[in-house]
């Protein structure tokens, strides 16, 4: 409930995904190894929540590796979530192939 309070002032919590960047596809096939800016994320505890989210690309690191945002709503509210990760996309330039 106090998690839910959030919600009494604010639509959305926009949060990064992970500490960095997204991992070079290239990276050691070691399962002990955690990819550059690895560390979990930051998903898992509205995943545990069960509260509507979505994860859009919002830049690029120097390398041209993707940056995502999280946009979480309250529950029930996808319509929301959904509306605001359009409007991140739209404004960030959204998907982009990547250099292989």
């Amino acid at each position: 409930s106090r998690m839910l309070s959030w919600f009494d002032n604010y639509d959305v919590i926009v949060c990064p995904v992970q500490a960095g960047p997204a991992a070079k596809l290239d990276l050691t096939a070691d399962p002990g190894a955690r990819p550059a800016g690895g560390g979990g994320g930051y998903t898992s505890i509205y995943n545990l929540t069960g509260w509507p989210s979505v994860v859009v690309r919002a830049g690029s690191s120097p390398e041209g590796l993707p940056i995502g945002v999280q946009i979480v709503a309250k529950p029930w509210r996808d319509d929301v979530a959904l509306a605001v990760a359009r409007f991140v996309e739209t404004k960030t330039g959204g998907w982009k192939a990547p250099v292989i």
